[in-house]
């Protein structure tokens, strides 16, 4: 998507500067002074900018649970929450989707498993509602219920 953003910038840019050029010397030189200002202000931004640096944090403190399923056709929606207890804002977790079946007086047995990652601002000890599709399993499976491991967490400016 980055890419797809890039070369559109770049293509208006070369419009630009090839129809100023066609209008004469003056607009030509109005046009490419605007944008070498432009270019300048934005790589300064990106380059300065505390946001767009990530750092792994411990993944304690990121908690996410699962409220409610619902089966359609081809997915499982889950909706709970995930809240973020850790002192910086989360920028992207990685959570592991567990579907279990708990049989009395055993441990749960784990019948589905997919990694989800979830790309989401989440201030410090904010919390959010959350919700995820993930594709059903071939065959059907019948789960106790479901629950939501943090695998991975990164955090925005270290």
């Amino acid at each position: 998507m980055r890419f797809l953003l890039i070369l559109t910038v770049t293509v208006a840019v070369v419009v630009l500067l090839w129809g100023s050029w066609q209008a004469g010397r003056r607009p030509f030189y109005l046009a490419l002074a605007g944008v070498l200002v432009a270019g300048t202000l934005f790589g300064a931004a990106t380059l300065f900018t505390d946001q767009e640096r990530r750092a792994p944090a411990d993944p304690e403190t990121v908690t996410a649970e699962v409220s409610q399923v619902h089966r359609t056709e081809t997915t499982y929606r889950l909706s709970g929450d995930i809240a973020n207890r850790g002192e910086h804002a989360v920028a992207r977790v990685r959570l592991a989707v567990e579907a279990l079946r708990c049989p009395p007086a055993t441990a749960c047995q784990v019948l589905y498993q997919r990694e989800e990652s979830v790309s989401m601002h989440i201030p410090a000890n904010g919390r959010y509602p959350l919700d995820l599709s993930v594709p059903r399993p071939d065959p059907d499976i019948e789960a106790d219920r479901w629950r939501l491991r943090v695998l991975r967490v990164e955090v925005y400016g270290r």
